[in-house]
């Protein structure tokens, strides 16, 4: 297999773009695939459309005390087919209910990585679909060279995010299983404040490259996504003082005064850690 693909999902059902962009990301890969052996793992964090699954799961997965449900094999083609969904390289649909109506894209994530069957993994959030041609071809021929690679996000204003941004992205990212493994994995704390989860793990990856200089990452526009529905999760953000209590719990968690503060958490500053190939 040359490439699992994990994307982070939610549609909240009162958004009418959120679909459509869904689609337009599992278009783009199909597109791109071309001869490539590829697998995509669904993390749908609870979406009102999908309940389905949770009463005709094929297995379920206890991750930290909570329950995953999976959609797989035969039961899945059936409701692919009865939703739609004409993407043959949907392998795994993972179901996370909104039990504690918190943000669950962390777990779900983590659950995702041990499922793939490969070591290159790209994450993708559901409405982040490829703005640039041979993408996935190119990923692959880049980890060949790097153990981890960020593309670049355009805005909906149409503003590529530029290697001097220092804005943090837990999507359009790909990188070798064993070193998010061992990186840690993305931060299950952030479903107390359901945000966080892109800050926590670009710092944890910032932290294992540093300990490891032998790796190598880098920020690339050969790879290019555009955030087009990022409002998803916006009903399970606590928006007042939201910065804040993330600011306190980073703070718990890692010791970082500051998190949205280059000064205080280095791994926002690009050149401290990843090569530029813009």
């Amino acid at each position: 297999m040359d490439l699992s693909i994990v994307i982070a999902h939610y549609d909240p059902g009162n958004h009418p773009d959120c679909l459509l962009s869904f689609h337009k990301t599992l278009s783009a890969l199909s597109d791109q695939k071309g001869d490539l052996d590829i697998e995509i793992i669904i993390g749908d964090d609870g979406s009102p459309s999908n309940e389905y699954i949770i009463q005709n799961h094929t297995t379920k997965i206890q991750q930290s005390g909570n329950t995953i449900f999976c959609l797989e094999g035969e039961k899945l083609n059936q409701w692919k087919m009865d939703k739609k969904y004409k993407y043959l390289d949907i392998k795994r649909w993972l179901y996370s209910p909104k039990i504690n109506q918190s943000m669950n894209k962390a777990r779900l994530g983590n659950t995702a990585i041990h499922l793939t069957k490969c070591e290159n993994i790209l994450f993708l959030d559901d409405d982040n679909y490829f703005i640039s041609n041979n993408s996935l071809e190119t990923i692959i021929n880049i980890l060949n060279n790097y153990h981890l690679i960020f593309g670049q996000v355009k805005d909906l204003n149409g503003r590529l995010r530029p290697y001097s941004s220092n804005r943090v992205q837990g999507t359009t990212f790909a990188v070798k299983k064993k070193i998010i493994l061992n990186a840690g994995g993305f931060g299950e704390w952030t479903e107390s404040v359901s945000s966080g989860v892109d800050s926590d793990i670009w710092w944890k990856l910032y932290h294992y490259f540093k300990k490891n200089p032998h790796l190598k990452a880098c920020y690339t526009s050969q790879i290019q996504t555009i955030d087009s529905c990022s409002k998803r999760w916006k009903p399970y953000i606590k928006q007042f003082f939201r910065h804040r209590a993330v600011k306190k719990e980073f703070n718990k968690v890692y010791g970082c005064d500051n998190y949205r503060n280059p000064k205080n958490n280095p791994s926002r500053i690009k050149s401290n850690w990843l090569d530029d190939l813009t």
